[in-house]
């Protein structure tokens, strides 16, 4: 056990060196065994699956308990991270270039963040050379809060000290390759591989559903359910109540599916190629559309520019399309300046609200993770298909070939948690996003003008911050539950 120097003098535990200045506490190091590790860490069991599904594994933990601020004792001109937050400096032997690495760090309270190696001016370093590699992250203290918890945490529970976790994954993966531009899409290939489902009260919190009957579906309106970034049918639409799945069913005589796809390696044209390209020949779909997050994205590419796939033709006919936290005019999170500040966002919500099927979710962020530690964004096409100031969303907001009805559920989120709000007041995200937001979705960009003749959606329904509904926190919400069913029966 050693004590560590708020003045900013550096300790050295293990041949890491730590520099906290405004901080002080005691810090010990540990190499646990695998079986250990969960224990060390605080991970849940999803997290500690999902990251050894990946080939991610755990080489050191660092403890630091009793922490006080004693912010008149930091020098000044201290480092900070790239938000300007107080920060403690980890310097950690490199493994080497065959090995990315990543410190995973989770407050007192709980909060979750990834760290990745960065140089003297705070840019990712991604030479992986060199005999130490080092880590600013954020030195405050917050301390746990039961406003807010559900009491079920989907990486990681709150403890009152400091965990990080010393993680390494081989840049050449012994299954899919190097990590780079084409890792992402073969992973999702083998991992989260494309298939129409079925979706029904006894199969839709399953991993998968039954195959589609298309000769009931052909020429009568049917429900078609299509997911958002890094998830699948399961852990998208899995919190809503069986009874309303039921309802649902009743509503469409049973005529409800969906889309598992691509979210990260590909955009949403390439997504309803596929979907187009694998139709049965001769089957006329009428479809009302319920989709989520990027998902909405792929279902106007169905809706509006349907008849420009050869293979459509007039196969498909969309009437209407139920937008829920969809990001129509982009989310900067999709931006690669701010990929950071997404996964964290997304691992906390996955964290705080793990959903029915979290390690698979937690699979595919992790999967980004490395393609973010090693500077490899150009294999995240699905991801910057989202981004404001790219050609994709600027081409889909101003090509429209047809004229569904539109419908849009959005929302506005502040957490209760103290850690979790202390971390987005810290990082100014609402001023990342230029107003309110549901953690990963501007709010307004759900239904606003965005250069497309269909936007704005005047038929909406808004959630402010004393309402409590999340960026995925929809489907267990009454309200929007019976607004959904209005749309969908009319």
């Amino acid at each position: 056990m050693e004590r560590l120097k708020p003045n900013g003098n550096p300790i050295t535990v293990g041949g890491i060196q730590i520099s906290t200045p405004g901080l002080q506490g005691e810090v010990e190091l540990f190499k646990p065994a695998a079986s250990e590790v969960r224990g060390r860490t605080a991970w849940s069991r999803p997290f500690a699956k999902a990251l050894k599904e990946q080939n991610v594994r755990t080489e050191l933990v660092l403890d630091m308990s009793k922490t006080q601020e004693v912010s008149a004792m930091a020098p000044a001109g201290g480092r900070t991270t790239n938000f300007g937050e107080p920060a403690m400096v980890i310097e950690v032997p490199n493994p080497g270039s065959d090995w990315g690495q990543v410190i995973t760090y989770t407050d007192e309270s709980g909060v979750v963040t990834w760290n990745y190696p960065v140089n003297d001016v705070d840019e990712l370093d991604t030479t992986r050379s060199g005999k130490r590699s080092t880590f600013v992250i954020p030195r405050r203290v917050v301390r746990p809060s039961s406003a807010g918890s559900n009491g079920t945490r989907g990486v990681a529970s709150a403890l009152a000290k400091k965990v990080l976790g010393f993680v390494i994954f081989p840049v050449l993966d012994p299954i899919f390759g190097k990590v780079g531009e084409l890792f992402a899409g073969k992973w999702e290939e083998s991992k989260r591989p494309y298939g129409f489902r079925t979706w029904t009260d006894s199969d839709y919190r399953a991993d998968s559903g039954d195959a589609v009957d298309w000769d009931s579906l052909d020429n009568k309106r049917a429900l078609l359910l299509v997911h958002g970034t890094f998830s699948r049918t399961r852990p998208c639409f899995g919190s809503m109540p069986r009874d309303y799945v039921e309802r649902l069913h009743e509503i469409y005589d049973g005529r409800v599916f969906a889309f598992d796809h691509f979210t990260v390696s590909q955009d949403p044209h390439q997504n309803v190629e596929w979907f187009m390209e694998n139709l049965p020949d001769d089957i006329r779909l009428e479809l009302d559309i319920v989709c989520h997050s990027r998902g909405g994205l792929v279902s106007r590419v169905l809706a509006e520019q349907g008849k420009s796939f050869k293979t459509m033709a007039d196969a498909v006919y969309v009437r209407k399309v139920v937008f829920v936290a969809a990001p129509n005019a982009g989310t900067v999170l999709a931006d690669p300046k701010h990929m950071k500040e997404w996964i964290d966002s997304y691992t906390n919500i996955l964290n705080f609200f793990p959903p029915n099927g979290v390690t698979d979710v937690l699979e595919t962020v992790i999967t980004v993770v490395k393609h973010a530690a090693i500077g490899a964004l150009k294999g995240l096409t699905g991801l910057q298909s989202m981004n404001p100031k790219g050609t994709y969303l600027k081409r889909l907001n101003t090509e429209v070939a047809s004229n569904p009805k539109y419908f849009a559920m959005a929302a506005n989120y502040e957490p209760r948690d103290a850690g979790w709000k202390q971390m987005l007041k810290d990082r100014a995200m609402d001023d990342v996003f230029g107003g309110d937001n549901d953690l990963v979705v501007p709010t307004s960009g759900v239904f606003s003008k965005n250069g497309s003749t269909l936007f704005p959606i005047k038929d909406r329904l808004e959630f402010g911050d004393d309402e409590g509904v999340y960026h995925s926190g929809f489907w267990a919400n009454e309200t929007a539950q019976k607004r959904l069913s209005k749309w969908l029966s009319g």
